[in-house]
Formats: structure tokens, sequence, C-alpha cells
């Protein structure tokens, strides 16, 4: 941050010590040019790429957990022997409160 400071003065002096000639006004092609320029320009908005973005890693995210899930499934029914018998018959019993 320092060092930003001592640029930014550095120039500051040394356009305190320029010249203090002025030219004429600009020419009215270049001003023309430059100002449909600046008015054609899209103003970005950073909102639509967080978005994207957020949208891109929900997916990214939905698919990482399906394959974590599925290769998990598939690999309790492997090693375990009626491991699918056991997770069905969770689905069965009713625990009453």
């Amino acid at each position: 941050m320092k060092h930003d400071e001592q640029a930014l003065e550095r120039l500051l002096r040394a356009a305190r010590q320029a010249p203090g000639r002025t030219q004429g006004p600009m020419p009215f092609p270049l001003e023309a040019r430059i100002l449909a320029g600046w008015r054609s320009g899209v103003p970005e908005d950073e909102s639509l790429l967080l978005a994207a973005l957020f949208r891109r890693a929900v997916i990214f995210a939905t698919i990482v957990m399906v394959l974590s899930i599925g290769w998990s499934q598939l690999e309790d029914t492997n090693k375990v022997p009626g491991a699918m018998v056991i997770a069905n018959l969770e689905k069965v019993i009713q625990v009453v409160p």
C-alpha cells in the first residue's frame, strides 16, 4: 500500500512540474468517436457472471454427490453379503415414537 502511495505522489509531483500549456479543443470527429464508443459499451453485470458460476458449481456438486452415493452403494453390496437386504429392511421397519 505504501508503494502505491509513493508512486501516486511521484506522479502528482511530476504533473505539478509539467508546463501548463493546453492544446486547443478536441477535434469533433475524435470526440464523436470517443462518445460513440462510450455509449455503445454495455455495462458488465457481475451478478450474471456469479449466477452462472454458482449454477455450474451446483451442477458439479450434484454430479459428485450422485456418483459418490452410487459408488458407496456399489462397494457396500459387493463387500458385505446381505447388505441390500439390510438396506431394504430399514425401509420396511417403521419405528413408532
